[in-house]
């Protein structure tokens, strides 16, 4: 009778040691994963044209909106709500100039986008002051389009000052030209 009782209390324990161990594995499961591509085609194929368009700039596809902006809120609460609405975010494309400071950040609009979110999206972008530059999917525009588009008046004044001349006063500062002798 006593080895039976002996054997019922270890059988007792050895299942609950595999009772634990199983649930503890299944808290600690790594998932299943596979890889995915980091854009479509179409994102590819503009994200082509978006190099093209600015050779002197850095692209970066799928950008987490995370890595672009931050709650400015000191409200702890608030700060964490922030965080969480753009959490899960992120952006077709930023634009950077080569020491990595942010142009603008492009959208290629297709039919997963909703205009609500967009609008969203751009105000929170805008308020950190970063502009958006939004593309139609199904009409996408030739290279110098894009780069005037993104760049806008930056290229138009980068050329103004390359191809007119400067005048410069030989009048010195606080001076005016009848002072002058």
């Amino acid at each position: 009778m006593k080895m039976i009782l002996i054997f019922l209390v270890l059988g007792a324990l050895a299942l609950a040691v595999v009772a634990a161990k199983s649930k503890s594995a299944k808290t600690r499961r790594n998932g299943t994963y596979r890889q995915r591509s980091l854009m479509t085609d179409n994102e590819e194929e503009f994200f082509g044209r978006l190099v093209v368009a600015l050779p002197d700039h850095y692209i970066f596809p799928q950008v987490a909106m995370s890595a672009l902006i931050e709650s400015a809120s000191s409200d702890k609460k608030v700060a964490h709500s922030d965080r969480l609405s753009i959490a899960q975010k992120r952006v077709d494309y930023v634009v950077c100039t080569r020491r990595c400071e942010v142009v603008a950040v492009v959208e290629l609009d297709d039919k997963t986008h909703s205009r609500a979110k967009d609008e969203l999206r751009d105000a929170r972008l805008e308020q950190a002051g970063i502009r958006t530059v939004r593309f139609q999917a199904r009409n996408k525009p030739k290279v110098d389009a894009i780069r005037a588009m993104i760049l806008g008046s930056t290229v138009a004044e980068a050329s103004k000052a390359i191809t007119e001349p400067t005048v410069q006063s030989a009048v010195p500062v606080g001076a005016t030209p009848s002072t002058q002798q």
